[in-house]
């Protein structure tokens, strides 16, 4: 079920891979094993160890952006750029032989079978291949779009993603009651040229299509592009979550705290709030929309009895709120 915008005074604005749907991980490892044949100085035998990092640094990011860096290294390296090597078919035989055993997991065929144009279309089409298949939503996900349902508060999905990525993922995710066709916004698809978080355009078109102006939307983030892209529209209040699987347990309090440094943003403004726990999300709208309608805005000032009713861990203020 949808909501109209024009019953209610907000509206929230969801990105997707990582907070709507648990998509970042299998994403981001179809990414790796994909970009993997191209990346200097790494042996086979290590590929495997190279995948969580690779994960962490790149969640959130475009595939182009993660191979300009590749070439930027093979260039390093006095190597060709990855596309000419992947058109000479000069990959190692032995990284092949350990990539195609994880691409199986995905149901991907053999990567010499591969007949793609370019490694950029190997990748928009295989993701989303492997989507259909693997894609859940974050823990919650369903319980709390229900939640705003009941509350009045319309929402939609404000992404850097790509159609028929996204749309896949959501029919996957069993979400497609709450996301028809017109509330899918994606950075890629819906802008020539594309415009990639942080820049503020997807932000901007998800916030017109709700009938609202962005100070008076809530943005939920779980990277700092994207935390950026919603500081850049002047989105009323930003919501990081790090509830999703991408995120390891030790490294939350470290990716809480990026969330909130604002490094994306023009303005230096990061997120308001950091969650664990999705479910909490319909408790921090109740208090933006209160806030909003008392005619206050950004910074907030969240009361004791609101931030004691979340699970533990949050994060305001830069800082991890004890237990």
């Amino acid at each position: 079920m949808c909501v109209n915008g024009t019953t209610s005074s907000i509206a929230v604005l969801f990105d997707f891979d990582g907070t709507v749907g648990d998509t970042e991980t299998p994403a981001m490892e179809v990414a790796f094993w994909e970009a993997a044949p191209y990346l200097p100085n790494i042996a086979p035998s290590d590929l495997i160890t190279q995948l969580p990092e690779y994960i962490r640094n790149n969640a959130g990011k475009a595939f182009e952006f993660m191979m300009e860096a590749t070439d930027e290294d093979r260039k390093k390296a006095g190597l060709d750029t990855a596309e000419e090597m992947r058109q000479a078919k000069r990959e190692d035989p032995a990284a092949v032989e350990v990539i195609d055993g994880y691409r199986k997991k995905f149901g991907l065929p053999p990567l010499r079978e591969c007949k793609y144009a370019t490694l950029l279309e190997q990748q928009k089409l295989e993701t989303v291949e492997a989507l259909s298949k693997v894609a859940q939503p974050c823990p919650g996900i369903p319980e709390t779009l229900d939640e705003l349902v009941k509350m009045g508060i319309p929402f939609c999905i404000s992404t850097t993603s790509p159609k028929p990525r996204v749309p896949v993922s959501i029919s996957s995710c069993g979400l497609d009651h709450h996301f028809p066709a017109d509330k899918v916004h994606s950075g890629e698809s819906d802008f020539t040229p594309p415009k990639f978080k942080p820049a503020p355009d997807v932000y901007l078109k998800a916030a017109k299509s709700e009938g609202k102006p962005p100070h008076d939307c809530v943005a939920v983030e779980d990277s700092g592009s994207g935390v950026g892209s919603a500081a850049n529209a002047g989105v009323g209040m930003i919501v990081g979550y790090v509830g999703a699987s991408h995120i390891r347990e030790d490294k939350k309090d470290s990716h809480a705290k990026m969330l909130m440094s604002g490094d994306r943003s023009k303005d230096g403004r990061g997120a308001d709030i950091v969650i664990s726990n999705m479910r909490d999300l319909p408790k921090v709208i109740a208090f933006f929309k209160d806030q909003r309608g008392a005619g206050k805005s950004a910074p907030f000032t969240f009361p004791e009895d609101l931030l004691a009713s979340l699970e533990k861990p949050i994060w305001k203020a830069g800082e991890q709120l004890p237990n």
